[in-house]
């Protein structure tokens, strides 16, 4: 019953998850209506300017929300935080349902952001320490699975139906979440151990088995006691939680040099530029169909492979499925004659997604959530997932103009260069946490 009611918990949790990825993609379908006036709620097409905005600004949104809520995650409950943060993604999708002018849409957009990035910071917190050692990676790769999810919804939705019922649809989704995790959702342990020991031992009653409720409440106990309220010069200071920093700040910043970000924003615009013969407008739906197919294959089989297992095979396949890519549109900018091959696009970028989410995506996610003790968290998390936006946003703003510099061919031989490298990183500077107790890995990140 404790492990049935923990993935209950645990999924109902990642439900925003999925809710916030949409924001991801929004601006792939509803670009397109707004640089039209079939379906044009602001009445004008709107400029390069504004809609570069509008695709990037919900990034520095994320950027600040990861700011603000991992220091929030050191003094309020995660439930509280997570419930909380369905009430943005509710309000302002209506609001940008019957929005008709470009400052509010944009401002909507920013806002969103600010709750996009508070539910990537302290959502891996809570599923890390609600899960029980021995699932932690697949619940982990569940989260790729509900992000997944989330991304593919503007995808087959956007382009079919209005702008109106498609922001309705955006705000029920946070509805139903709130109402679920508020009424079935537990606090996580790990926040209540530190003023409430009953409460504590009440939800890990219902998560774990009976017998070994006294040993977690005296690890946990032990583990609050060694650690104290830190800042981010607090971490840079301790050996363990330096070397833990360093682990989690490579593997996002390898995880960006994929060129991940650059796939899912510019996914139609790269299908364009590829002239493939099949509609720009339904290769992304493929493309996002086949990772969300491999995030379930995976999630079932994570638990069975060593994290660096995972992760360094992960970056080994994308490096190598970034080669032929690259190929092609060098070959196409150089004026060879690539008609032959023309599907060659579609099916790098569907290996692509396939063989990233067998670690660089779930495994990246678990490996984060296991690495640091409760009360370090909210700061380490806040300030890696702070770079990963900034990352994130001048990919992201910069890609046309690397694309006009080197062509997508090289940019995409120079992540793959950096995948090979991220091989090389997990090889020597990373820790294996599969089946570790929280405890067991800070004992190993200070030896």
């Amino acid at each position: 019953m404790g492990a049935q009611y923990m993935y209950i918990s645990v999924f109902i949790a990642e439900l925003i998850f999925l809710i916030a990825s949409t924001s991801a993609t929004w601006s792939s379908p509803m670009l397109v209506k707004l640089n039209g006036t079939d379906d044009n709620p602001l009445g004008y097409v709107i400029s390069k300017t504004e809609n570069s905005l509008l695709a990037s600004l919900n990034i520095i949104g994320s950027l600040i929300g990861s700011i603000i809520f991992g220091m929030l995650g050191q003094k309020f409950g995660r439930k509280s935080l997570l419930t909380f943060l369905g009430l943005p993604l509710l309000v302002f999708c209506l609001v940008m349902a019957w929005c008709k002018v470009y400052w509010l849409l944009l401002s909507c957009r920013f806002i969103i952001g600010i709750a996009c990035g508070g539910v990537f910071t302290i959502l891996p917190m809570y599923c890390g320490e609600i899960a029980d050692a021995n699932n932690r990676g697949i619940l982990g790769a569940s989260l790729t699975v509900f992000m997944n999810v989330g991304m593919l919804i503007p995808y087959c939705l956007g382009p079919f139906i209005p702008y109106f019922w498609f922001h309705i649809i955006l705000a029920v989704l946070p509805a139903i979440y709130m109402v679920l995790f508020y009424v079935f959702a537990p606090e996580s342990p790990y926040h209540l151990i530190k003023t409430d020991e009953d409460a504590a031992r009440k939800v890990l009653l219902k998560i774990r088995s009976k017998e070994k409720v006294p040993q977690i409440i005296e690890e946990m106990k032990l583990s609050m006691k060694q650690t104290t309220d830190v800042s981010i010069m607090d971490i840079l200071r301790s050996r363990g939680l330096r070397k833990a920093f360093i682990m989690g700040l490579g593997g996002f910043t390898f995880q960006q040099l994929t060129g991940t970000i650059i796939v899912a924003t510019y996914t139609q615009t790269i299908f364009e530029e590829a002239g493939s013969g099949i509609s720009s407008d339904l290769c992304p739906i493929i493309v996002a169909i086949a990772q969300l197919i491999m995030t379930i294959f995976v999630s079932a089989i994570s638990d069975r492979y060593p994290r660096k297992f995972l992760l360094s095979l992960s970056h080994f396949l994308v490096a190598l499925v970034q080669i032929p890519f690259g190929a092609y549109f060098f070959l196409k900018k150089h004026d060879y004659d690539v008609e032959s091959v023309s599907w060659l696009p579609l099916v790098c970028l569907i290996i692509y997604v396939c063989v990233y989410n067998i670690g660089v995506g779930p495994v990246l996610v678990t490996f984060l959530g296991e690495l640091f003790p409760p009360r370090v968290k909210g700061v380490a998390i806040s300030c890696m997932l702070s770079v990963n936006w900034i990352g994130s946003f001048f990919l992201t703003s910069y890609f046309n103009t690397m694309n006009d510099a080197l062509g997508i061919g090289v940019l995409f031989w120079l992540f793959s260069l950096c995948s090979f490298l991220a091989v090389i990183f997990i090889k020597f500077f990373m820790i294996e946490t599969k089946g570790k107790t929280l405890e067991e890995i800070q004992k190993e990140l200070n030896d």
